[in-house]
């Protein structure tokens, strides 16, 4: 059933679209994740919110070993059904969980936190955006033909729950009370 939906995928791309999830791509990277991370825990750190800060460096953290972790553990090889996009992975990279939907689903939404906190009026705007972002990784890897869609949802799963369980620390007004210096 995967494989039919990838390769009716495959079978629908566009120039445009190639463009679009070749962009989404490199959103997702380590790269990426390493220079978002370090940035929002430093800015966090100037602005004297060391609890945001260490919640960053956390989920960088944990985004990186939770999937690194899993695809050792699983080994599920990546769909292979064209090599037209083989430049998208790490060459024998395993593919359970989808390290860039994990990513894109815990630091987007991540960010869109720490963004109401400057702009609480936008909040609304800054979750639709994280949510936008997190679908459109997750839709690249599956249009690159990368990874299974299962791969995508595990990793949109686990994303989801690792900033979840971060954010709110055991407190059910972790997401609605400013977090101080302290």
């Amino acid at each position: 059933m995967e494989a039919r939906l990838l390769l009716w995928v495959h079978d629908h791309t566009h120039p445009i679209l190639d463009a679009v999830f070749v962009a989404s791509h490199y959103a997702g990277t380590g790269w990426f994740a390493v220079v978002l991370v370090l940035s929002m825990a430093a800015w966090h750190g100037t602005r004297g919110e060391r609890r945001r800060a260490l919640t960053w460096l956390g989920v960088g953290a944990g985004v990186y070993l939770l999937q690194l972790a899993l695809k050792v553990a699983i080994g599920r090889p990546r769909p292979g059904l064209w090599l037209d996009h083989a430049w998208a992975v790490a060459p024998g990279s395993c593919a359970f969980p989808s390290g860039h939907a994990l990513m894109a689903a815990a630091l987007y939404p991540l960010l869109a936190l720490s963004l109401s906190a400057l702009r609480p009026r936008a909040r609304t705007w800054y979750w639709l955006g994280a949510v936008a972002a997190a679908l459109w990784v997750g839709a690249g890897r599956v249009y690159l033909g990368v990874h299974w869609p299962s791969d995508v949802l595990a990793g949109w799963g686990l994303g989801a729950a690792l900033v979840w369980l971060a954010v709110r620390g055991g407190r059910p007004d972790a997401l609605r009370q400013p977090q101080s210096g302290a």
